[in-house]
């Protein structure tokens, strides 16, 4: 059977959601955003003082029914698809770091949009990982337009779906430019959903303007978008667990109650990535209260009948994996500003023994060999067992990787070997040729459309 943990009962669940109600009823979201703001008090929320908007339980249930409870995410190639929710929990990349360790050199760098494109050329070789982020920031383009550089740079690493942030309005238009000219034509944006759209409450409980109305202007696209809080306990929420995940999902209703109201249908995945506070410096930190956030963000989910995508994707992690959420964020995290290519692989190691821990033991009948130990009797061997000879190099049952020697596993010195195996493995991709390269005239219109979104908005306030 498949081990499965329950973060939170259902009377536990309710009062979850009870709080959040209270939240939203009482304190509201304060919504920076004109038309986010008109469209929810024309939807039925209550105004408060300034940008206060209240939102009432009904309104919230309404569009809780109109979102969408599953859906496609899918990939430049369509074998890359991954339907939500998901039979198994899959990845997502870590971002957004302002710098990279280089492969070459080893030296600690500036991110470079070249960088986003090697990254995703990395992630396009793991098996856990199905959702690309910008693993790096482009250093190099300008500040107001560098989102749309990593969405440019990221699908020429991958033909994987790809999951983005845009900062302002211009960014949109150009984006969906960028994702006609690889598609050819606005049916096909909407039908494919090569990506999705990162869209962060501002904690606590505040929507700002300018990703929102990014976002709000590309509604008719249908792309999905991940609602995705990030609280720091004790900072930018209260420092107790329950009262967090609270403020976290009303955060994540409140902003899924927006887009449902604007579009109507739209896809929307819960999310959650929050994390601790250091006591003495301030800094924000992955803990195990992140992990039982987590946990309790997927049982929410669940509640609602909503996708979730939830942060995790370390060693330390295996509890979330048992909640069985649909999406983990983190492959390549570190706990600093700095990407590494090498922690992309070693986490897709993590994450697939993580795999085999979640699909438990299996008691069917082709596994039950009650009559091998009996014909091997006492102190007999099992070597020459055909079942032995099956069964032992049956991934689902005895765990191998295609990269990591066996040996090394679960040993106190297998930091070092793996380091050592992964830097190797990236250079060997790195020295082949780009999977599901774009055409070079795809790749040209491409950079033509951002050199116009450089001209346009380059040195301004955009």
């Amino acid at each position: 059977m498949k081990n499965k943990l329950q973060a939170l009962s259902k009377q536990e669940v309710e009062l979850v959601h009870k709080r959040t109600v209270q939240i939203l009823e009482t304190a509201g979201v304060c919504v920076k955003s004109k038309k986010a703001r008109d469209a929810l008090i024309n939807a039925g929320a209550i105004p408060g003082e300034g940008e206060i908007v209240k939102i009432p339980e009904t309104l919230l249930i309404k569009c809780l029914e109109t979102a969408p409870k599953s859906f496609v995410l899918g990939g430049r190639n369509p074998d890359f698809d991954f339907k939500l929710p998901a039979k198994q929990p899959r990845h997502t990349m870590d971002g957004i770091k302002t710098s990279v360790k280089d492969i070459e050199t080893g030296e600690v760098r500036e991110s470079t949009k070249a960088d986003v494109t090697a990254l995703g050329r990395v992630f396009q070789a793991c098996d856990t990982g199905v959702v690309a982020w910008n693993g790096c920031t482009a250093m190099d383009a300008p500040a107001e337009t560098h989102s749309l550089h990593e969405f440019a740079a990221m699908l020429k690493g991958t033909s994987k779906h790809f999951q983005t942030e845009l900062r302002h309005e211009g960014e949109s238009r150009y984006a969906v430019e960028i994702l006609r000219t690889i598609l050819g034509s606005d049916d096909a944006i909407r039908d494919r959903k090569i990506i999705s759209l990162l869209y962060c409450p501002i904690s606590p409980l505040a929507h700002d303007d300018s990703m929102l109305d990014a976002y709000l202007a590309l509604v008719d696209y249908e792309i999905p978008i991940c609602v995705y809080p990030m609280p720091i306990i004790g900072m930018t929420s209260p420092a107790s667990i329950f009262s967090t995940l609270c403020q976290i999902n009303a955060e994540t209703l409140s902003g899924l109650v927006i887009f449902q109201i604007v579009k109507p249908g739209i896809p929307v995945i819960y999310g959650c990535c929050s994390g601790s506070m250091d006591p003495a410096t301030g800094d924000y930190v992955d803990a195990p209260e992140t992990g039982l956030l987590s946990m309790g963000a997927t049982a929410m989910a669940r509640h609602y009948g909503l996708p979730c995508q939830v942060r995790g994707a370390d060693i330390d992690t295996t509890a979330t994996y048992l909640m069985w959420p649909d999406l983990i964020q983190g492959i390549g995290t570190t706990h600093d500003i700095t990407s590494q290519f090498e922690l992309i692989v070693i986490h897709d190691e993590i994450a697939k023994r993580n795999y085999r821990i979640m699909n438990g033991i299996d008691l069917s009948q082709e596994k039950d060999l009650t009559d091998d130990i009996i014909s091997r009797g006492p102190q007999g061997g099992f070597l020459g067992c055909k079942s032995t000879s099956r069964l032992v190099r049956d991934w689902d049952e005895n765990y191998n990787s295609k990269v990591f020697s066996k040996n090394l596993l679960n040993t106190s010195k297998e930091k070092d070997p793996m380091w050592s195996i992964a830097h190797e493995y990236v250079k060997k991709i790195f020295a082949g040729p780009v999977i599901d390269a774009l055409p070079d005239d795809v790749l040209k219109k491409i950079d033509e459309i951002t050199a116009r979104a450089d001209k346009e908005f380059a040195g301004s306030e955009a």
